[in-house]
């Protein structure tokens, strides 16, 4: 299983996932900023999931960087399967929230806990592909 997500190519910059996770956590300030006692919590949550997420990037790319442990290959998540049309995620995302603005909470706690598993499972396997290599050196 191991095997089969990570790859011994370069890691990409993944500027497509940064921008749609900036293009989020604005749209969350915003809704956060204007009804912060219906849209504070949630959008907290949005942006707790957006740092975790940053932060299982951010192991991966230092896991591509350390030397002879590949990359984390796939999708920049694990759980929400948008690949390259990361931005289509976003626009998605607040054309939903204009056209129903009284669904911020509920939809931005759904995907503030589809980000955060798939920021998991990429700390997960970052994690699994460390323990591999240890084994392997000692």
């Amino acid at each position: 299983m191991v095997e089969e997500t990570v790859s011994p190519l370069p890691a990409p910059f993944p500027s497509r996932a940064v921008l749609a996770s900036l293009a989020i956590a604005v749209l969350a300030a915003a809704f956060a900023w204007n009804a912060p006692e219906r849209n504070g919590w949630a959008a907290l949550a949005l942006g707790g999931a957006l740092v975790l997420d940053g932060l299982a990037l951010l192991a991966g790319a230092w896991l591509a960087r350390r030397g002879p442990a590949p990359r984390i290959a796939g999708l920049p998540s694990v759980v929400l399967a948008f690949g390259p049309a990361a931005g289509l995620g976003a626009v998605l995302f607040a054309v939903a929230l204009l056209l129903r603005p009284a669904w911020f909470p509920p939809v931005a706690s759904a995907l503030a806990g589809l980000i955060a598993m798939g920021a998991i499972a990429r700390l997960v396997v970052a994690w699994i592909v460390l323990r591999i290599a240890r084994d392997e050196e000692g």
